[in-house]
């Protein structure tokens, strides 16, 4: 069954003529595990979802985002995301659009967060609740805020172990009423540049601190519910790119502006010889896959376009969440 999957890109690269647009999205194991369909689709037809008011983005479930007509992120089969694109092609609006689903659900009971990390001090920075530099360009109030996040695991993790000793099943946070907790950094590379190596004596205010932090975050939170959405410019490896074990871990990743050699850093690359055959040069396109058991092959996706006051819209919002 395994190496059936993996002709997937090889069947891909076999459609031609009328189908030259389509390639496989979709894998789909028989229950007897003894045949697999392989589902095709026009990556190239036109599939975004159009906002004109922030009001319709207001998601049907709790725990699925929209990415387009027919792909939704599903937090309770997924983790958290990674999210690459070199500068001006769509990657903050995209991720922006995720947040604005997340903020209309409004908050749980539970001590749900929304947390903007800019350290850029750049316009997401100028909006309520978000963190960014301290004065003496420090970031001691960014890592504040992710160890308040990663308590938060904690405690809403706390809450579902005593469900499920009261009910006698495991109750997942989605049973328990709890809402998405977000914590988004935006520029991950340019925030681990401004933290000393070594902490001083006595001080934990550190490389080592938010790399642990993140860590906890990536590889625990789904369960109660938190996830964190890394954004990047440039996927690469080594130093100054992301961590393989934090990469590996990012179950949701997307590339804006995608090409074969930077796809290669966040997929297998034969995984890409298919998709890489159409170009996704509009704002806004992007390479995506999810381990949500859907779309866990990499499909050419299109973010939804807003055709309203996008920064009013997700300032007022922040606003309303937190009850400012």
């Amino acid at each position: 069954m395994d190496d059936l999957a993996k002709m997937a890109p090889l069947i891909s690269g076999y459609l031609q003529g009328r189908l030259w647009a389509f390639a496989i999205t979709e894998i789909i194991p028989s229950e007897a595990c003894n045949f697999i369909i392989f589902r095709a689709d026009d990556v190239l037809a036109d599939k975004s979802i159009t906002y004109r008011s922030v009001r319709k983005m207001r998601p049907l479930s709790p725990y699925k985002l929209a990415v387009q007509y027919g792909t939704d992120i599903d937090l309770t089969t997924s983790g958290s995301m990674l999210i690459v694109g070199k500068t001006r092609g769509g990657k903050t609006t995209g991720v922006i659009a995720l947040l604005l689903q997340v903020l209309l659900q409004g908050p749980d009971e539970f001590g749900s967060e929304v947390m903007v990390v800019d350290p850029k001090q750049a316009e997401l920075s100028r909006f309520p609740r978000t963190r960014t530099l301290d004065e003496d360009g420090e970031a001691r109030a960014i890592l504040d805020g992710m160890k308040r996040f990663t308590a938060s695991i904690k405690e809403r993790q706390k809450v579902l172990n005593d469900l499920s000793e009261k009910t006698g099943d495991a109750v997942h946070w989605w049973d328990a009423g709890m809402h998405p907790s977000i914590l988004f950094i935006d520029e991950y590379v340019g925030l681990r540049s401004v933290l000393p190596a070594k902490a001083a004596k006595g001080d934990d205010y550190c490389l080592e601190t938010f790399d642990r932090l993140v860590k906890v975050i990536v590889t625990t939170g789904a369960s109660a519910g938190c996830y964190m959405i890394i954004s990047i410019a440039q996927a690469s490896a080594g130093e100054g790119g992301l961590p393989t074990m934090i990469k590996s871990a990012m179950t949701t990743r997307v590339l804006f502006k995608p090409t074969l050699n930077e796809g290669s850093f966040i997929w297998d690359r034969t995984s890409l010889e298919a998709i890489s055959r159409f170009p996704a040069g509009k704002q806004g396109d992007a390479w995506f896959s999810s381990t949500d058991g859907e779309h866990e092959t990499v499909s050419r996706v299109h973010f939804p376009r807003m055709k309203f006051l996008v920064y009013r819209e997700l300032g007022r919002l922040l606003k309303e969440y937190y009850g400012d």
